[in-house]
């Protein structure tokens, strides 16, 4: 469930022309991702409550908090990375299919051991899923 909620954003953001996009659980290194721009996915918290059963059917509600960190280019100017997050990331947040989103805070620093801006935009979601019941 959780792979699948990073990978649905990971899918809307490319879909939205986001390129370099990652999950947060992939074993990529900094050094191996783009120079240029690259996004990072990340859950920072996964609340699954408690399920609704039918006959055929079983339903999960779950919250989360997901982590977009945006990483710029080397020398790049701060006010230059808002304006990318609000074309291209922020548009494709609206796209969400599924979930409830809300965007809960941006902020910005410089990550001082890669020399780059890192924007953090933090999500709140909520959705749920559909599972089918097996007979047993």
């Amino acid at each position: 469930m959780i792979d699948g909620i990073i990978s649905e954003i990971i899918e809307k953001l490319s879909q939205n022309g986001v390129t370099s996009v990652y999950s947060a659980f992939d074993a990529v290194s900094v050094e191996k991702k783009n120079r240029s721009f690259f996004t990072v996915v990340n859950l920072s918290s996964f609340e699954l409550q408690t399920p609704i059963f039918s006959e055929f059917t079983a339903f999960a509600p779950y919250r989360a908090d997901i982590d977009i960190n945006i990483t710029a280019p080397e020398n790049y100017q701060m006010e230059k990375l808002y304006n990318y997050f609000s074309d291209n990331i922020q548009p494709a947040v609206m796209k969400f299919s599924g979930m409830n989103c809300s965007l809960r805070k941006v902020s910005i620093k410089h990550d001082s051991n890669i020399n780059r801006f890192v924007l953090t935009a933090r999500l709140s979601v909520s959705g749920i899923n559909k599972f089918e019941r097996g007979s047993e």
